[in-house]
């Protein structure tokens, strides 16, 4: 992502040195996701810092694209890369909201995923070791230990459980999302080809049900990733 396209607007103080500590933060975000997903963008993105903000929220499909993060400092950066990453995740998938397909809730667990992949990845930088050593990792770790709502694995393969009826009603039902989160991240944590599949959600369909549309996701994806997405799959069949 080349400097020129990257625009901040910032509702809330912050000092100049601030910024540019954000702003690297930002690139490696980018340059990380970048590089295992194999996909650059190279449009212009505004990105807006604001307490006001409820949650964090991203315009793939705008021009230019707009990423709001909701924070009260420039100075939480932990935070700033996990809401970041998360963003950004969807933006390179550049699903289709307008309609809402209706198992678009899983790309929610994908991209809480992202967030803790480049957050374990942000430690390899020589500034972040230097100055920050183990705060990205343990911001990666601590999200292990955050409320989730517990449920059988394999009710996802079956189209009346509970739990798909309400994951397809609510995209936001953040607590299954991270249950889900925390049992996938595992599985794809230290290969990093699996990132190359992501653009492939993009094509869930309605008519399908939503093992049928993991499988289309697996027999669409780049060679190097379906190892991955296979063990996800028979996650969701124990």
């Amino acid at each position: 992502m080349k400097q020129e396209k990257i625009h901040y607007y910032f509702q809330l103080p912050f000092q100049n040195d601030d910024v540019k500590t954000f702003d690297q933060w930002v690139r490696q975000t980018f340059q990380i996701m970048e590089n295992v997903t194999l996909k650059q963008l190279n449009r212009d993105i505004n990105i807006i810092v604001s307490p006001k903000f409820n949650y964090p929220q991203s315009w793939g499909n705008e021009s230019p694209i707009r990423i709001n993060l909701a924070m009260s400092s420039l100075l939480f950066w932990s935070q700033e890369v996990y809401q970041l990453a998360h963003e950004y995740c969807h933006v390179l998938i550049n699903s289709p909201y307008n309609p809402q397909m209706r198992d678009e809730w899983f790309e929610e667990v994908i991209c809480e995923c992202a967030s803790r992949f480049v957050l374990s990845k942000m430690n390899d930088d020589d500034y972040a070791k230097q100055n920050y050593t183990d705060s990205f990792i343990n911001y990666e770790k601590a999200l292990f230990n955050e409320k989730v709502f517990k449920f059988k694995k394999n009710a996802l393969s079956n189209e009346n459980s509970v739990v798909l009826t309400r994951l397809r009603q609510n995209h936001e039902w953040r607590e299954p999302q991270k249950y889900l989160a925390n049992m996938i991240y595992p599985l794809i944590a230290e290969d990093g080809a699996f990132w190359q599949s992501i653009i492939r959600l993009a094509d869930f369909k309605n008519e399908n049900t939503f093992m049928e549309n993991l499988s289309d996701w697996y027999k669409k994806s780049p060679a190097p990733s379906k190892q991955q997405i296979s063990k996800i799959i028979e996650l969701f069949q124990q």
